[in-house]
């Protein structure tokens, strides 16, 4: 279907829920296709997606990736990732999975294919089967891996496209270019402090006729940026074209994942970010703008639902609780474990400001033998091989370079960076590929896990100790007032930089 005008977001319901777009793989196909499924809008995560598919080639192809690869209309490279990953009996326990090559600021067209037809994949797979609301999450911070994501989910008839961690103004400028078959470009932010006689701007570049000879016309999706205040989404709509913007999501502190900084500026002495009224975003003034918004963090429950709805929003975006589902990305085993410790009161949910290479304040889930654990943390050996949050550099000869304050430290300070910002840096891009079953086999062991979730979680509505389980229908139910007989069904309170918006 065409997506040309803000009127084509339904307002009413079904869709109450948007499931969000959850760190790597959590968000997976398999939840955003439940999701979907069930009238509400499915959202898959394009972050790391292509090291995600190509280790799970490596694995033997558990969610038969092949078959939609050969769907895929860049049939060379759909091949070429078939030749060079995929492993029928899936890898020895004890090897190490390959790499591709790091997608650089300036990189090679292979390797923006590669992110194109990875993207396809799990599009096409969230899809398949009914015609709900398909939507891709991606990070206003990485840049240079947004535009081919974008094109790969086109191809697979995304319906929805969400960008937070940043302001995707260029993004929203850029994506009916991508649809008409344009090229396209975001601007890149490089430090040329080593290189001062450097003049001129820097962009991602990105050509559709470099993946496919004719690119075809395809339907704009809607675009639903992730805001933290009404201030952001009023830029966003004075400075766009009325028809770049379809809806917002307005998510609040307590949200999981990363979140925006604190206005005020202020950090605790242990890096915790100090929020206060400024971070509470005015919904009458979001409200006025005259599009569906969505509010996120903190609004999970049927109490949220409601309170959502009586200030004109359209539904609530809820992450959390989906991230702990069966059809999460999380392997079986790491959902039950969660589930058990944080109805037993094990877990706590913290806000750190120096964890996330990106600079953003991010949630962690204070869990023993995960990075959150100091002696963990002070054992894992830096390495940085799959730069997801690489930052661009010119170096002392002018080239553009990426940096990123979690690799080793010296490495970071011979690259220009401040060793300073090294401090309490951890490897989100391993850490979180290992929280989904597929941590990278080192010499002294596999990485280690990182997990994170919104405040929430400490009062969890869903599963018990003695029964830790529960899937995406229990969490739309609860949602909507059904709680199922012998599950938690509490609503909880959570911490929170103002009152509880049903209070």
């Amino acid at each position: 279907m065409s997506h040309s005008t803000a009127s084509s977001l339904p307002r009413m319901s079904p869709p109450n829920i948007v499931q969000g777009g959850m760190g790597i793989g959590v968000s997976t196909w398999r939840l955003a296709r439940h999701v979907a499924q069930r009238g509400e809008i499915g959202i898959v995560s394009g972050t790391g997606i292509d090291t995600v598919v190509v280790r799970e080639l490596q694995d033997g192809d558990p969610h038969d990736r092949c078959r939609v690869l050969a769907d895929y209309p860049d049939t060379a490279i759909a091949e070429d990732l078939l030749d060079r990953f995929y492993q029928p009996e899936g890898r020895a326990p004890d090897e190490s999975y390959d790499l591709l090559k790091m997608h650089g600021f300036e990189p090679s067209v292979r390797s923006q294919r590669i992110l194109a037809a990875t993207t396809f994949t799990e599009v096409r797979l969230a899809k398949e089967g009914h015609d709900g609301l398909v939507g891709l999450n991606l990070l206003a911070k990485l840049k240079r891996y947004t535009l081919p994501c974008i094109y790969g989910a086109l191809l697979a008839g995304v319906d929805i496209v969400s960008i937070g961690a940043g302001i995707p103004m260029e993004e929203a400028r850029q994506i009916p270019k991508l649809a008409a078959g344009e090229a396209a470009e975001l601007g890149l932010d490089v430090d040329t402090s080593q290189a001062p006689d450097v003049d001129g701007s820097f962009a991602y570049r990105f050509d559709p006729a470099d993946v496919l000879d004719d690119p075809p016309t395809l339907d704009r999706p809607l675009f639903l940026p992730i805001v933290s205040s009404d201030v952001l989404a009023r830029i966003l709509d004075t400075k766009l074209p009325d028809d770049h913007v379809d809806g917002w999501v307005v998510e609040t502190p307590v949200a999981g994942g990363h979140n925006a900084p604190p206005r005020n500026k202020n950090y605790a002495e242990d890096h915790t970010p100090l929020y206060d009224e400024r971070d509470e975003a005015d919904l009458e003034s979001v409200r006025a703008l005259g599009k569906p918004f969505f509010l996120a963090g903190g609004y999970g429950s049927p109490r949220g639902l409601r309170f959502a709805r009586s200030v004109g929003a359209a539904g609530i975006q809820v992450g959390s609780l989906f991230s702990l589902t069966d059809e999460s990305g999380y392997p079986e085993g790491t959902t039950r474990r969660l589930i058990r410790r944080l109805h037993r009161g094990d877990l706590s949910v913290s806000t750190d400001g120096r964890v996330s290479s990106t600079g953003f304040p991010f949630k962690v889930l204070t869990a023993e033998d995960t990075l959150a654990d100091e002696e963990v943390y002070a054992e894992r050996r830096r390495v940085c091989d799959l730069g997801y949050l690489r930052e661009p550099y010119l170096d002392g000869k002018g080239r553009l370079m990426g940096r990123c304050p979690a690799e080793p430290v010296k490495t970071y300070e011979s690259r220009g960076g401040d060793p300073d910002e090294a401090e309490g840096r951890a490897c989100l891009c391993n850490a979180l590929l290992a929280n989904i079953g597929h941590a990278q086999r080192r010499a002294d062991g596999p990485e280690p896990p990182l997990f994170t979730g919104g405040d929430a979680l400490e009062n969890l509505p869903l599963g018990s100790a003695d029964d830790p389980q529960y899937d995406a229908d229990d969490v739309i139910e609860y949602l909507y007032g059904a709680v199922r007989s012998g599950q938690g069904g509490k609503e909880g309170t959570q911490k929170h930089p103002r009152p509880h918006p049903a209070d």
